[in-house]
Formats: C-alpha cells, structure tokens, sequence
C-alpha cells in the first residue's frame, strides 16, 4: 500500500499551503530528532562536524522528548500546523526528521515528507528490510526516507553467573524462566528486565512473545497470541520479572542491569558502549544473543520535510549521517546497528558483536505497515497492561482487542 503513497502525497500538499514546488535551495537547516542518549553524544558530534565544513548551511539540531510517544506526537503537531499555514512557515519548518519506521507511512500519507531519489543514497547497498517498505512508485525508485540506523532486539545475560552455574544462554523462553526462576535468586539478581511502560515498547516486547508462540499479533483471540502474553503475565505473578517492570522503558531496564541487578535483560544494541563504559558494575562480565525467538525490526529513518525551503542541504546533511564512514563510527562508539549491508561483513569468530546483530537482524519480523498504526498501538496498550496485571483476563481482554484491531485497520 506505501507504493500508492505518492500520487495521494501530490494531491494532499496541492490542497494546503505548502508549496508543493521544488525548493532545491541551500542554506541552514533544523534536524529534529529524539533526546541523544548514545554514548559520548554523538548525535552532537556530527551536527559541530558537520557545520564546521559547512558554515554556510548550518544545521540547529532540535532534541524531541526521550519518550517516543511525545516526540512522535510533537513532530506530527508541527507537521500539521504548518501545512494549514499560508507563508512564514520557513523558520518553523523541521526540515530534516528522524522518524520510527512505523511511523513514516502515517507521515507519507499525510502529504508531509519530500520522495527521495534512491540511487542518491546508495539505497541499493542498504539492508532490504530496513529500504523495502520505504519505496515509492512502480519502479520503487524512490524514497518516502533513508534508513540512518536499524534495530533487533538482543538478549543481555550475566556471562560470569551462567559460567559459574555451567549454564549457556538460553534458547527458548521455557530456558530463561527456568534460569531466571533456579539461578537468579542464587545470585542475589533478579530474573529478567525489558520495556513494559505504558509506550510502544510494551507493544514491542509483547509482539515478540506472541511470535515466540507462533502468533500473530494482529490476531490477539488465537490461542498462540494468548499463549504469549500469558507467559509475560505469569512472569511478573512468578515474580522473576519484578512488578516495577511495568514502568521500565530502555534506560530504566539498561540501568537495573548495568548496575549487577539482573540475570537477563531484552535491548536493544545502543547498550553494548554503556555496559562497558565507566562505573559500569557488568564491565566484562556479560554477554549477548539473539532472543529466544524473533525480534521486532527497529529502526529509524531520516526524512526531509515537504516545507523545507532548503531541500538540497538537507538531503546532503541525510547522505553524512549515513554514509559509511558515519555508520561505521556510530556503531563502533554508539552501538547503532547501521543500515548499510557491507557493515556487516567479516569473520564472525573475529567479530562476534557483528555476528550476532546480522543473526537478529536477518530474522526480524516487521511491525505492522499502516497510516493507523499509532491508533492500533494505543489500544493494544491498553489491553496489554491490564493483561500483564490480572492474568486470569487474558482470554477475554485478548479477544476484545481482536475486535478493536479488526476496527482500527479499517480505519475507523
């Protein structure tokens, strides 16, 4: 469906007060993107490099909220106000954006975001999952945004206390709970952390034990789905996911972990440099790999705005960020899987980290693709939380919400 995105784009911007004009101009720019919390902050680091070399096509770096429920929200706000505008919008526009992937269809098909040439970005060399949805036109040669960076889930664990215990990492989730259950508590740890807020990532690390049962997650009432929201839910009446995981998002589960406090831990790969980094009290002492059984695909993706006047500086201030040299060094001092394909390539017995980041990424299932998806997140939320709480429900909030989800991909 994203391929029909681009005849609806034309038609949308025709009808508001964005010119839907070329503006191939150059000149200073705003990059929006989410508060930077990598290592050494080098989100940062690139916008000072980059405008070092450019003084005349300045880049404001704008920091959206850690949350990503608020910054999606802020950012489709600003889209929404300007495309009501008449002129004057320039100086508010946000002309380069750092979108989720399961957000760019619901920006595309509002008419916000500027097709991109492939070939310009050397999209072809670029990881298939991370480009394939983004295509536009029958020739899909080109963009609705450029994947910057890709994300799978991993597997964190305490390599000292399994090694202790002659334990290898688990393989199934039947494996975790039962070392989660038997050695944690020997430890003095508890069993297993990962995002359970009320945000996106509760929806994410729900789908993922829904595709561990063999569900789907857009059918919540078959048995499978059941299955796997019922084993998280056992978990926290069990005890070895501790209650106050219902509030953890990233950093509250990476912090519990990179403090010595938990047996497992579910991430994503931008840990790897904190949990070696200074203070940290699992410095050496953990290892990582794949989930029990598939992640959900992550990733962000850079987009230009359709009211920015300065379209090609930011679609050059795009090629920076993912260049090789670029990706290269985010991996290396960020832990940000990188989009380009070629990154991945090396001895696997040399490179271990690479080894298992290609190994999640290639078995990786997408979120659903849809301009509803922030509607069908939010009821699944919903449901997901009491679900987690009162375990004895599941059967009928599990097939409540199949009726809500059968409604919202109607779009209603």
């Amino acid at each position: 469906m994203i391929r029909l995105f681009a005849a609806l784009v034309l038609l949308l911007t025709a009808c508001t007060g964005v010119s839907a004009d070329t503006t191939d101009d150059e000149g200073a720019i705003t990059f929006v993107d989410g508060l930077d919390t990598s290592s050494g902050r080098q989100v940062h680091r690139l916008v000072e490099l980059w405008n070092e070399a450019n003084p005349l096509e300045e880049v404001t770096f704008v920091e959206m909220s850690q949350s990503t429920d608020v910054h999606r929200a802020q950012l489709m706000t600003r889209a929404q106000d300007l495309a009501g505008e008449r002129g004057g919008y320039e100086s508010r526009c946000y002309d380069v954006m750092n979108l989720d992937t399961v957000w760019t269809p619901a920006f595309a098909e509002s008419g916000y975001l500027e097709p991109l040439p492939v070939a310009e970005f050397d999209a072809d060399r670029m990881l298939p999952q991370a480009v394939g949805q983004l295509r536009v036109g029958p020739d899909g040669q080109r963009l609705w945004a450029v994947p910057w960076r890709v994300d799978a889930g991993f597997l964190f664990y305490r390599r000292d206390v399994l090694d202790a215990e002659g334990e290898r990492p688990p393989r199934t989730w039947a494996e975790l709970r039962r070392l989660a259950v038997e050695v944690a508590p020997r430890h003095d740890l508890v069993g297993y952390v990962g995002q359970f807020a009320d945000y996106e990532g509760l929806v994410v690390n729900a789908m993922e034990a829904i595709w561990a049962n063999g569900g789907d997650p857009l059918l919540p009432d078959r048995p499978e789905a059941k299955a796997g929201v019922e084993f998280l839910a056992r978990g926290f009446e069990e005890g070895w996911i501790p209650r106050e995981a219902t509030g953890y998002r990233e950093e509250d589960s990476r912090e519990v972990f990179q403090a010595g406090k938990a047996l497992f831990m579910r991430n994503w790969p931008y840990v790897r440099p904190r949990l070696e980094g200074p203070g940290s009290a699992v410095a050496g002492r953990w290892g990582a790999v794949r989930l029990p059984g598939p992640s959900a695909l992550g990733g962000w993706n850079l987009a230009v705005s359709r009211c920015s006047t300065n379209q090609r500086t930011a679609r050059e201030f795009i090629g920076f960020l993912t260049r090789e040299q670029t990706q290269r060094e985010l991996f290396e001092l960020a832990g940000w899987a990188p989009s380009r394909a070629g990154l991945y390539a090396g001895d696997g017995a040399a490179r271990p980290w690479e080894a298992v980041l290609g190994e999640s990424l290639r078995t990786a299932l997408p979120r659903p693709t849809s301009a509803y998806y922030d509607e069908l997140a939010s009821v699944m939320r919903a449901r997901l939380r009491l679900a987690l709480a009162q375990p004895s429900s599941i059967d009928s909030l599990m097939d409540d919400l199949a009726e809500q989800v059968q409604e919202v991909r109607k779009g209603r």
